[in-house]
C-alpha cells in the first residue's frame, strides 16, 4: 500500500526534528536483523540519549537537504537505520559500537558529523573522540595549572619568595651594570 503525501511529510518532519537535535548521525544497514534486535539496540542507545530510527531513504534525503546537510546517496540505499547521536557524540558512539559488536548483521555505512560526511572508518573514529566530561576535565586542568602555581607562590614564606625573585633580579642588575660599564668605556 502506498504512503500518502501527508504521511510522507510527517516522516520528513520527524526526521528533520531528530536531525536538528543531533550533531552527528550514523547511517547503518540492518538487513538480516530481527525486530527484537533493533528494539534491543534502541533500548541500549536510549540509555545514552541516542535514537535509532529505520528510515525511508528518499524521505531522509529530503530531510537532510531541508536542514542543510549533505545527503550521501551511496549510504542511503537499501534498508537503512539512522542512529542519532546527541551532544556527547563520543559516549553515544562508544555505546553504539559496543552494542552492535554482537549484531554482525548491522553494518556501518558512514556518518555525518557537523555537516561532514564520513565513511565507515571515519564513523568508527567517532568513538575515539573525548567525551564531554573528558573535555571538561582537560579544560579544568589547563585552567587550574597556572592558578595553582600562582597560589603556591603567594602562599610561600617571604624568605622563599625573596629567593625565588632574587636570581632574576640579580641578572637584571648585572645586565644594567654591564651596559653602564660599556657606556663609561665608550666615553673614556
Amino acid at each position: 500500500m502506498a504512503i500518502t503525501r501527508e504521511k510522507k511529510e510527517q516522516y520528513v518532519e520527524a526526521y528533520v526534528e531528530q536531525l536538528t537535535k543531533s550533531p552527528a548521525i550514523v547511517l547503518t544497514e540492518y538487513r538480516g536483523t530481527t525486530v527484537q534486535q533493533i528494539q534491543r539496540l534502541r533500548g541500549q542507545m536510549r540509555e545514552h540519549n541516542a535514537g535509532v530510527q529505520v528510515v525511508k531513504n528518499t524521505l531522509m534525503t529530503l530531510a537532510l537537504r531541508r536542514v542543510g546537510l549533505p545527503a550521501p546517496q551511496e549510504y542511503l540505499v537499501g534498508p537503512t537505520a539512522v542512529v542519532y547521536l546527541p551532544d556527547d557524540v563520543a559516549t553515544a558512539a562508544k555505546a553504539l559500537f559496543d552494542s552492535i559488536k554482537d549484531l554482525d548483521k548491522i553494518k556501518i555505512r558512514g556518518a555525518i558529523l557537523d555537516g561532514q560526511v564520513l565513511d565507515a572508518e571515519g564513523a568508527r573514529t567517532l568513538r575515539e573522540l573525548p567525551s564531554k566530561n573528558e573535555v571538561r576535565a582537560q579544560l579544568l586542568g589547563v585552567i587550574q595549572g597556572p592558578a595553582s602555581e600562582l597560589v603556591r607562590t603567594l602562599e610561600a614564606p617571604a624568605s622563599e619568595l625573596y629567593r625565588t625573585l632574587q636570581a632574576p633580579l640579580r641578572e637584571l642588575a648585572l645586565t644594567i651594570q654591564a651596559y653602564a660599564d660599556k657606556g663609561a668605556q665608550a666615553n673614556a
